[in-house]
């Protein structure tokens, strides 16, 4: 029979001359497409039993497979044209999972007809090879955005906030659902890695716009990754596990072991993450996610550096941010690049006050230690900094004054100073020695036992090994090059809080000045230690003169400062014709210091100290205000003048100084009310405030 059948194999027969033998023969002459006369044959001889009809068939070396593998490939084809046609216009989305279906029930029915054509040994995985393939072949351009676009609105749904807590809220919805039966049939279907790389660009997509969300503009008090970490862990991860987890429910479709065919899906374990977080198996998703929630955090706030490190420490919270970016990307270059052109563009330019400067100078120093501990970001944004500050005139000045202050934007700069004060211990050598430590040091023996020792990064800066020894005070003072400078700023703005201090309290003084022997090393403030001591003598002179010269009432007001003209920096030594009241008084206190010292004399400066000046109003107001020497001379000398025109000549006239400085006093007391200058043309030209002032009593 074998033989015969290979003799007649050719030969074809018409479906129609099959017509009326049975159903058996009908079914295998439709199977075999008018096939060879052994398959009438043996359907018309097997009418009643089908199942042995293909037996016989199989006996008689007809590859029925192979035949039924060419039909269905391009049926199938077709039905995957038709049914991906959908999916390339703007209703994609919703059109997915019908589309999906309809391929898969194809599949499903034809490959339980397969199972019964095919003879023992057949391989069972080559009907799912070849309908995976063609649909692959299938798919339109805008297919698997459909499939992107579908599984983001599941993602976005699931990490919207919910009423209810994430532990009694339903893990998921119609929608998910259905989500998870669309997955697990494009598995089934053989597009697992084009699945995955859809599913985890919709979730990616889902936390960069949480991440965008989180850190809009102005929100830089609150971090965003703790939030949006719960939102991965919590809500995107269990359905993803949901989806990870998704098999067809026709089992013979399934992918792995069960179905023969390679389960494509990755589920690697690289890390086991900590309990609660994520299934282990999963643990390879969650930590790519969690790197794509970190770096999309880390992109906002890169356009945000500028200002979270101008606000800080108000931004610290938003600046931890940029830690765990920095932890989990190390694109240290990329924070670098960031800053250095915002402060290019926004700050290191003649538009921008030297104050300002070095509020941000500071601020960048606290924030980026935060930031990164290894000091190589610091070590490359700094300098620029410090170069420009060096072509600023009043550096200095600003750099004393910000440490000795009162500014409160330079708090935290203070603080640390008083902390030095505390916390520094003197070991007998300059600390600036240590300040301009380099790599080298590092070979001497005492360091080779050093646990903490790490070679310096490959991308640190040049002024890498400076940055990381010094606190912010050493950095401040390494902005200029020549320490002198430094020096005589400290020491002008130390006279200028002496010759201003009341009841000769020289106890902050005293304390910053320890601070910047430890720092700067104790002879380079020596002109400083005199200061003080001309304090503590002026003090004991003043405590004398009270108790034993027999002065008169507004002598006793006099709270005199002799200083040491070779240790005093340039002082304002201009004179002026002084009010007879306040000369008689300087008058008795000189004698004073005359009788004790006979070989030494004292020259006032009437420029420099303060007055205490009340000021009674013929309108009932009472005017006390601490001034200069010259501002109570204005006063005493205007309310002396009776009836007479007051005007910044006549004043100047009679104290003997320059016109200039007459008007500004004068507009002193304008400000407070005590007196009105007169609009143009009248220029210089003032009045009382109110009715004639009588004399203003003033002590000193």
């Amino acid at each position: 029979m074998g033989r015969g059948a290979g003799r007649v194999q050719g030969a074809r027969v018409h479906a129609r001359g099959a017509v009326g033998c049975g159903d058996a023969r009908v079914q295998c002459a439709r199977a075999m497409g008018g096939g060879c006369a052994t398959g009438w044959y043996v359907a018309h001889a097997y009418a009643a039993a089908p199942q042995e009809a293909l037996h016989a068939l199989h006996a008689c070396g007809i590859d029925v497979a192979a035949w039924f593998l060419d039909a269905s490939a391009d049926a199938y084809y077709a039905l995957c044209c038709e049914a991906m046609a959908p999916l390339a216009g703007p209703s994609a989305p919703e059109r997915l999972p019908s589309a999906i279906h309809a391929c898969f029930e194809w599949v499903c029915t034809r490959h339980a007809l397969w199972t019964e054509l095919c003879t023992p040994g057949t391989d069972a995985t080559a009907f799912l090879g070849q309908c995976r393939m063609l649909l692959a072949a299938a798919l339109r351009p805008g297919a698997m955005d459909a499939v992107r676009t579908y599984l983001a609105g599941v993602l976005q749904g699931r990490a919207a906030p919910r009423a209810a807590p994430a532990s009694v809220a339903p893990l998921l919805g119609p929608r998910e659902a259905s989500a998870v039966h669309v997955v697990a049939q494009l598995r089934a279907l053989g597009l697992d890695a084009l699945v995955q790389s859809a599913l985890m660009q919709a979730a990616t997509d889902v936390l960069h716009e949480a991440a965008a969300r989180a850190t809009r503009q102005g929100a830089h008090t609150v971090a965003a990754y703790p939030a949006l970490q719960a939102l991965l862990r919590d809500e995107l991860m269990p359905a993803l596990t949901e989806v990870l987890e998704a098999r067809p429910a026709h089992a013979v479709l399934g992918t792995g072991a069960a179905s023969g065919a390679a389960d494509v899906w990755d589920v690697s374990v690289s890390y086991a993450p900590d309990e609660g977080l994520a299934p282990a198996e999963h643990a390879s998703l969650y930590l790519r996610l969690d790197y794509s929630l970190a770096h999309a955090i880390g992109t906002q706030r890169l356009q945000q550096v500028y200002e979270l490190v101008r606000e800080y420490p108000r931004s610290q919270a938003a600046m931890e941010d940029v830690v765990v970016w920095l932890e989990q990307t190390g694109e240290r270059a990329e924070l670098v690049r960031a800053l250095a052109q915002a402060l290019h563009v926004c700050l290191l330019h003649p538009g921008v006050d030297t104050h300002a400067i070095l509020v941000y100078y500071v601020n960048i120093v606290y924030a980026l230690r935060l930031v990164d501990s290894t000091g190589v970001v610091l070590s490359q944004v700094l300098p620029p900094v410090q170069s420009y500050l060096r072509t600023r005139k009043d550096t200095i000045e600003a750099v004393v004054h910000a440490l000795l202050g009162d500014d409160p934007a330079f708090q935290l700069l203070r603080t640390e100073l008083e902390q030095g004060a505390l916390g520094d211990a003197d070991d007998g050598h300059a600390p600036d020695a240590d300040a301009e430590a380099t790599d080298e040091q590092y070979t001497r023996p005492e360091y080779w036992a050093d646990p903490t020792w790490a070679p310096r990064p490959v991308d640190a800066g040049p002024a890498y090994s400076q940055m990381r020894s010094r606190d912010v005070i050493g950095l401040l003072v390494s902005i200029f090059d020549d320490r002198d400078g430094f020096l005589q700023a400290l020491e002008r703005h130390t006279a200028q809080q002496l010759v201003q201090t009341i009841d000769y309290d020289t106890r902050r003084v005293q304390r910053n000045n320890a601070i910047f022997k430890r720092r700067l090393g104790a002879s380079s403030l020596h002109p400083c230690d005199v200061m003080l001591a001309d304090v503590a003598a002026s003090h004991a002179l003043d405590e004398r003169f009270h108790r034993d010269a027999q002065a008169g009432p507004d002598a006793q007001a006099v709270h005199p400062l002799i200083v040491s003209r070779q240790f005093w920096p340039a002082i304002d030594t201009r004179t002026y014709t002084l009010p007879r009241r306040l000369a008689e008084a300087l008058e008795a206190c000189a004698a004073f210091y005359a009788h004790i010292h006979p070989t030494k004399r004292v020259r006032w400066l009437p420029h420099i100290g303060t007055v205490d000046v009340a000021i009674d109003m013929d309108d009932g107001r009472r005017i006390e205000a601490r001034v200069t020497p010259l501002q109570a001379a204005v006063a005493e000398l205007v309310a002396g003048l009776g009836e007479a025109e007051i005007t910044a000549d006549n004043v100047a006239a009679a104290l003997g100084l320059e016109r200039e400085s007459a008007t500004a006093a004068m507009r002193f007391w304008v400000a407070r009310r005590v007196l009105r200058e007169l609009p143009a043309p009248a220029v210089g030209v003032f009045e009382r405030a109110d009715a004639p002032m009588p004399p203003a009593g003033a002590h000193a």
